[in-house]
């Protein structure tokens, strides 16, 4: 029988979890949720929903990381987070009824959860614990928003660029410190949409980076040498 994870994901990944979401339901409970999803698989640089799109489904990613960012007027993107899996895509949008202010695509191979919204809401109005978890997590939600955005808009580009190559790292392989990460597979030009920059920026601000010693860079491949350093940095730049 297939069952929904319980995933309890990094500080990084972006809330509301779905932990949260089942907490304190029966067995029972958590089936009648179950049985109103589907699974959906969705290719590396797949768009999950577009903003501006209604709100007609409730997204649980189950694998794989997904980019949720806004596009503004003049084409250039703001990236608001990566979300890893856990993470209930499409909320507050879905409660409300209003269409999608964000966009989310797959940055990998990623899989999801769907629920339509009139399941969505028939389970809120059936399993009142349900109900109860979800306005925390609208809650939760409000607040991780504030603090995410408000820091994000005034950082300068090279805090956003170091937060970035973080968020998508992972851990290299043979590095029993997990100190090492790398980012594998991803273009200058797709870091630069992510961090609303040119193309040439990023290029050089990772050459910076290399003469830092914050990074390494090799063909289809940027490797963090040491997390807690570019942590630093981040800080440092912030203060500055």
């Amino acid at each position: 029988m297939q069952t929904l994870p319980d995933v309890q994901a990094p500080a990084r990944a972006l809330s509301p979890k779905w932990s949260i979401a089942t907490e304190g339901l029966s067995a029972a409970q958590r089936q009648m949720i179950l049985d109103r999803m589907r699974a959906v698989s969705f290719d590396p640089k797949e768009v999950l929903f577009d903003q501006g799109e209604p709100s007609d489904t409730l997204l649980l990613v189950t694998e794989g990381r997904v980019r949720l960012f806004q596009t503004i007027e003049n084409g250039e993107e703001f990236t608001f987070g990566i979300c890893l899996p856990g993470t209930i895509l499409g909320l507050a949008a879905t409660v409300t009824g209003q269409a999608r202010i964000l966009s989310a695509e797959a940055l990998e191979a990623a899989t999801a959860s769907i629920m339509t919204r009139a399941d969505f809401l028939q389970c809120l109005a059936e399993i009142p614990p349900f109900h109860w978890n979800v306005t925390r997590l609208l809650a939760i939600l409000s607040i991780e928003s504030i603090e995410r955005s408000g820091p994000m808009v005034l950082d300068r580009a090279s805090v956003r660029l170091g937060t970035i190559l973080k968020s998508l790292a992972r851990p290299e392989q043979g590095d029993p410190t997990r100190q090492c990460l790398s980012v594998v597979g991803l273009t200058q030009q797709e870091l630069a949409r992510m961090i609303g920059v040119s193309r040439s920026w990023v290029a050089i601000a990772l050459s910076e980076f290399e003469r830092l010693g914050l990074i390494s860079k090799s063909r289809g491949k940027i490797v963090i040498r040491n997390v807690k350093r570019l942590d630093g940095f981040i800080a440092g730049e912030r203060n500055h």
